[in-house]
């Protein structure tokens, strides 16, 4: 018992005793004898602590502990949603233009959000099953060229209702990316790594909707033609797509140990997603939330335009100017 467990801590012994060096040969023996009563090798590589750079199947990790594949696929995953957001404002921001070309009310325009929310609403649980069956990546670059190539078609439309049906095509693209793009970065990311990739994912948001009002009026009032406001967000998103199919899709569940993924129903997947009354309940929050700023965010522009109007000497201006 006692040469066993010299022998088993010998190669470690060997690193600190320079009067070992010459017996590597009776050590590499030893080893290969002892080798199927240990739970590890002999190797002191192998009795050693695992290094705090090197992840679990080998692959050396910088210092922060995230990967330069990991770090472009949320830049990436980043820059999308920004443009994503972008061109959603982009219409509220010359949505004065838009109601002044086609001669519609404030009711007709805010239907042109409703039809982009309704498509979008039930688009998003479609994506959400093929996400989980089918490349993530795939569904991801077919959906951005989708909104991208309506949103452009859009811009060339001359009768409102061929504006508006365009409007809910892009809600269609916009659902395949917003559900599948977090979980990529899930399953990147374990605990609160993963909450720190979420929150810059999500700041995208604000910033891609401020872009989008900016933007969009600058356009509009450079061209003298709100149309062109609307062509610019294609054009980025042309290169999102070269972007996220250069990306690397990785393993569902990859972060958590995929080995212990089982295949489920997707009537299975909605009774798990009902009787979790946390999610239920931060769901009903947040749709509450959303209700609030999602109109805030929609017609904010032209309330501020309108109060600015009101003003006297004002009663000529533009929303652009």
């Amino acid at each position: 018992m006692s040469s066993q467990s010299s022998t088993r801590y010998l190669p470690i012994a060997k690193m600190d005793n320079p009067a070992l060096s010459g017996s590597s040969g009776d050590v590499e023996a030893d080893c290969n004898t002892v080798e199927a009563s240990l739970p590890a090798t002999c190797s002191s590589q192998q009795l050693m602590p695992p290094s705090s750079d090197t992840d679990s199947v080998g692959v050396q990790r910088p210092a922060t502990g995230i990967t330069r594949t990991q770090w472009f696929t949320v830049v990436v995953l980043c820059f999308v949603n920004l443009i994503n957001y972008m061109d959603r404002f982009t219409i509220a921001g010359v949505l004065t233009d838009i109601q002044d070309d086609f001669k519609i009310g404030d009711d007709d325009g805010g239907l042109l959000q409703t039809a982009f929310v309704l498509s979008y609403m039930i688009c998003a649980p479609l994506f959400g099953y093929l996400g989980d069956r089918y490349s993530r990546r795939w569904i991801m670059a077919i959906g951005v060229l989708l909104w991208s190539t309506t949103t452009l078609l859009g811009s060339f439309m001359g009768s409102y209702g061929g504006f508006i049906t365009f409007r809910a095509l892009v809600g269609i693209g916009e659902a395949s990316y917003s559900t599948i793009a977090p979980t990529i970065i899930s399953d990147l990311f374990v605990h609160d790594l993963r909450s720190k990739m979420l929150a810059l994912f999500y700041f995208a948001i604000p910033v891609g909707s401020g872009f989008g009002y900016i933007v969009g009026s600058e356009t509009a009032r450079l061209a003298n033609d709100w149309r062109w406001a609307l062509r610019v967000t294609p054009i980025l998103g042309i290169f999102a797509v070269v972007l996220i199919l250069l990306t690397k899709e990785p393993v569902r569940g990859e972060s958590e140990g995929s080995q212990n993924l089982e295949p489920t129903s997707y009537t299975e997947d909605i009774k798990d997603l009902v009787k979790n009354h946390s999610f239920m309940l931060s769901t009903a929050g947040f749709t509450c939330v959303a209700f609030v700023t999602g109109a805030l965010a929609w017609w904010g522009p032209k309330f501020i335009y309108l109060g600015v109007k009101m003003q006297p000497g004002n009663e000529q201006l533009t929303l652009n100017e």
